[in-house]
């Protein structure tokens, strides 16, 4: 279904223009929408464009939230001198890197082959995960304070809106 350039910018406003009147689990359920959104839209580019199943293209977005992790404590220990408002993409790009190098592997075959090899490396991370304690934290995970940048705190569910 062919949506107008109208229809589109109006869905925009209202995303943008009503949450500040929404409250905050309402805003809370809007930042999860969105997060799940961008997980749809990349299996649909995978598995609905590409005809490739993937099982494991979740592990690349916690390669990223755990790379954003990591700056954020850097930042916070004065480490690193990052805005907050980077910090997503430098997630991105840890994804991608991470992603590229298990691409190369699992693309070397098609079909249910290359389903079974991202089932693997999801598999790979899902093990390491909790034994890799200076990565993932081990069982207890990894915490982190929110930064002010440019005026913001992100502490309010409304300011993580408008960053995811």
């Amino acid at each position: 279904m062919r949506y107008s350039i109208l229809t589109i910018l109006a869905l925009l406003a209202v995303l943008i223009v009503v949450p500040p009147f929404l409250g905050g689990g309402w805003q809370y359920a809007l930042v999860n929408a969105l997060i799940a959104s961008l997980f749809a839209a990349a299996f649909n580019l995978l598995m609905g464009q590409g005809g490739m199943l993937s099982f494991g293209h979740a592990a690349y977005y916690g390669v990223g939230a755990f790379a954003v992790l990591h700056l954020m404590q850097a930042v916070e220990y004065g480490d690193a001198q990052i805005p907050t408002v980077l910090l997503p993409l430098a997630g991105a790009f840890a994804g991608l890197i991470c992603g590229a190098a298990a691409g190369y592997f699992a693309t070397m075959r098609s079909g249910v082959y290359f389903a079974l090899v991202t089932l693997a490396l999801a598999e790979l991370f899902h093990s390491l995960a909790p034994h890799w304690e200076g990565l993932f934290g081990g069982e207890a995970g990894l915490s982190s304070m929110r930064m002010p940048s440019m005026g913001l705190t992100f502490g309010s569910t409304l300011e993580v809106y408008y960053l995811t």
